[in-house]
């Protein structure tokens, strides 16, 4: 006789820019759920933000109960996603629900544009031997860089830079609940300007790693409910 229950939801994580499956390795899934990562895609030229997220999030199955988790601009990714999809509840993980949320410096370098003149091309060469010369102590850093932010195509972190930037906020009447779960040691989205946020302590921006303990037990606590 089989005993073993069929997990009532599927958990479908957004990772952050540039990140993939690796940045949620200190995530614990609920008992009663199943998870899949949806990686990144290189965007097609002027491609709009929803029709991105239609691409990225097109092998969600619709047919069974299931929760967004989206990290940093993945979190800006999943709630487009409310335009054209209906999960049982989105979680915030590191990230903003408006422009009003944003630090000043990214809403003046969407004004002034700054961002299309920064050097994207680098951030693919940054193995290459040259590098290899730094202290020690950088090494480690470049390590963790090529594991935990293996997207790295100029195209892409071009667009997806200016997608933050420009970025005001989703505005449908969506009835679907929303849970932001923020740090207030958050360095880029600082704790100042969000509102409304399940706070954790020490957290920083990339706490999905640092502290995923704390996170996870939200995530429980949110799929009890369904």
């Amino acid at each position: 006789m089989n005993t073993q229950h069929t997990p009532k939801l599927k958990v479908y994580l957004i990772p952050g820019m540039s990140a993939g499956a690796e940045s949620f390795e200190a995530l614990s899934i609920p008992k009663n759920c199943t998870s899949e990562v949806l990686p990144w895609l290189v965007p097609k030229p002027q491609e709009a933000l929803i029709d991105y997220a239609k691409r990225m999030l097109n092998p969600v199955d619709t047919t069974a109960p299931y929760i967004l988790l989206g990290v940093s601009f993945g979190g800006i990714v999943a709630q487009e996603a409310l335009h054209f999809l209906k999960p049982e509840a989105l979680v915030l993980v590191s990230t903003v629900k408006s422009s009003a949320e944003k630090p000043k410096w990214m809403r003046w370098m969407s004004r002034t544009d700054m961002h299309k003149i920064l050097p994207y091309y680098i951030a693919a060469h940054l193995s290459d031997k040259p590098w290899r010369m730094l202290p020690e102590h950088w090494h480690k850093r470049l390590k963790q860089y090529d594991y935990y932010l293996p997207m790295r195509d100029p195209i892409y972190l071009s667009w997806g830079v200016h997608q933050v930037l420009k970025w005001k906020g989703v505005t449908s009447n969506s009835d679907v609940p929303v849970v932001h779960i923020h740090g207030d040691s958050d360095d880029l989205f600082p704790l100042r300007h969000i509102k409304g946020a399940h706070v954790i302590k020490g957290g920083p921006h990339i706490m999905i790693l640092t502290h995923g303990k704390a996170v996870s037990k939200l995530l429980a606590r949110i799929c009890q409910e369904f």
